[in-house]
């Protein structure tokens, strides 16, 4: 399979281009991890721990390939095609009601990165009432119901999000799904003006990009799974404190059409939205009364009963392996 416009063996010509061994394979078969999208600043932490040997010093043979629209990644981690995966923590609830074995484990950010982008006339989030909103498939099923009850919004505004900004440049009156750290760069470098609401703030204060395994996988590798966390997160404190070029090299050669200057501007959004929370946080640690908190908004919306078993999405044991500080 290939995932996205790159796959493993272009992935590790990739490393190899760079100069960087091929990780020594050890005591353990290949962990494989697939992110949620194309290579971009926010798997950075990942490709930064590659580039700079910290899985190779784990004694971990990490395989990186990145997603795209078009990829299910549930589904090829209940197929045991991944160990880890970036999902969402609603998502591994819904996967515990239907008896699918997905644990969130750890997460990438501290707050939820999406929101809707608006024109400067709409100042208040109530103000979008009568206004086209473009959201994607996952969003209209998981958050839309929420907003339109909330809001008094109706199903008739919404239309599909092609992932692309251009709508929104030539509608003054259209609302479009986007990312903090993704389609403002490119409306700021066009001189578009915008706001934005984080979903965070209208609908429930979820992780960003979490961590996805398996009870099978962390009933046969629980120690890989803590010491790709552990490098992980290294690699994160690393990307963000020190010299972030060697996991952006990587970005760029997994995915050509990504520019150093989107990456950075990026990585400056993750400090002034919080996205690794306050200095001297532990990065990509998961808290039991936050996803409890997800959890009551998943029951309220329907998304899944009162009696699932929402606990078993969840592993919390895995913090003293994540020791990075965000700083």
């Amino acid at each position: 399979m290939t995932t996205g416009t790159i796959g493993r063996r272009a992935l590790l010509g990739t490393a190899a281009a760079l100069a960087m061994p091929r990780i020594a394979r050890g005591a353990t078969e290949p962990l494989r991890f697939l992110t949620n999208w194309y290579a971009q600043a926010e798997h950075a932490g990942f490709y930064q721990a590659f580039a700079k040997g910290y899985f190779k010093a784990e004694g971990l043979d990490v395989v990186i390939e990145h997603g795209g629209p078009q990829i299910n990644n549930i589904q090829l981690l209940m197929a045991g095609r991944y160990d880890v995966v970036i999902g969402g923590t609603g998502e591994a609830m819904v996967c515990v009601q239907r008896n699918m074995p997905a644990v969130t484990v750890a997460t990438t950010f501290q707050t939820s990165l999406g929101g809707i982008l608006t024109h400067p006339d709409i100042t208040r989030f109530q103000d979008l009432k009568g206004h086209t909103i473009l959201l994607s498939t996952e969003v209209r099923s998981t958050l839309w119901p929420w907003l339109r009850d909330h809001y008094g919004f109706d199903d008739a505004q919404i239309r599909p999000y092609g992932f692309n900004v251009q709508p929104f440049v030539i509608d003054s009156q259209l609302a479009i799904q986007g990312f903090a750290t993704s389609e403002p760069y490119i409306l700021q470098n066009r001189h578009i003006p915008y706001n934005y609401f984080p979903f965070s703030k209208y609908t429930v204060d979820d992780y960003g990009n979490p961590l996805l395994s398996t009870k099978s996988v962390l009933s046969h590798r629980r120690d890989d799974v803590a010491r790709f966390l552990h490098a992980s997160m290294k690699g994160w404190a690393d990307w963000m404190q020190n010299d972030p070029e060697p996991g952006n090299a990587m970005i760029r050669a997994a995915n050509p059409v990504m520019t150093n200057g989107q990456i950075m501007w990026s990585r400056e959004q993750f400090r002034k939205i919080g996205g690794f929370g306050p200095a001297g946080s532990h990065i990509g640690t998961i808290q039991a009364d936050r996803c409890r908190s997800v959890r009551d908004f998943m029951v309220a919306t329907h998304q899944i009963s009162p009696d699932t078993r929402w606990e078993e999405a969840f592993d919390f044991s895995f913090t003293p392996s994540m020791d990075a500080l965000f700083t």
